[in-house]
């Protein structure tokens, strides 16, 4: 667990010791997990990280902030929690993913700079970066994906992905064991949304071609400029 963690801090320099970080907790198990592994990978190698987390409440139905709370609570890791009417607003909108992730993030960075951090940590793994990569293919006719470090708002924050080289199997067995739901806060929207369409064929085609995640990600390492226009 520890070694792919490292890889992506190192090889990326996404955190230095004594840094301080924002961590997004949406409540299911991908970002619980990143809250955990960063509490872990701190306490056991004296990173003295100041560790916040923030929890942005959409307002979606039925949407639970207890599982968040508990979490920091028994790590001792303080949170904020902003309720944003985004669910309101997006109900008649087409492009719903991308009002809600903007939006979301536009939060993030404003809770960050009232507590002067500089770097927020995302819980994308491996998978979320393949999908992404064949959307922008399929949709925006571009070649482009999440970066492990992604600068914004002319480099004044960071956004970090720590999870990077985890594949998704991972995040769960590990969650699994510490109990966390899968289920938990999951989008009424999903279903609708391009990148459930991009999931849904990725995972007939892993039926056959079990690396099909793997191989998408492992692209972005091995392009063939010569064989680009």
């Amino acid at each position: 667990m520890y070694a792919r963690l490292r890889l992506a801090l190192n090889k990326y320099q996404l955190l230095e010791r004594n840094s301080r970080v924002l961590v997004g907790v949406s409540g299911g198990v991908d970002s619980l997990t990143l809250l955990y592994v960063l509490h872990l990978y701190n306490r056991q190698y004296s990173q003295n990280w100041e560790i916040r987390a923030a929890h942005i409440d959409p307002q979606f139905p039925g949407w639970d902030t207890n599982t968040v709370r508990a979490l920091c609570g028994k790590l001792e890791i303080p949170c904020t929690f902003f309720r944003v009417p985004i669910d309101r607003k997006i109900r008649k909108l087409e492009n719903r993913c991308f009002f809600c992730s903007r939006e979301r993030r536009r939060r993030l960075l404003e809770i960050a700079e009232n507590h002067n951090i500089f770097n927020v940590a995302l819980a994308h793994h491996q998978e979320d970066v393949a999908e992404t990569l064949l959307l922008n293919l399929l949709y925006n006719a571009e070649i482009a994906a999440f970066l492990p470090k992604q600068s914004v708002i002319h480099g004044r924050f960071h956004f970090i992905r720590p999870l990077y080289f985890f594949e998704k199997a991972e995040i769960a067995s590990f969650g699994n064991a510490l109990g966390f739901p899968t289920d938990e806060n999951i989008c009424p929207y999903s279903r609708d949304s391009k990148r459930e369409g991009v999931r849904s064929y990725l995972a007939g085609m892993r039926k056959n071609s079990p690396a099909v995640y793997r191989n998408l990600f492992n692209a972005l390492f091995n392009i063939k400029k010569a064989y680009l226009p």
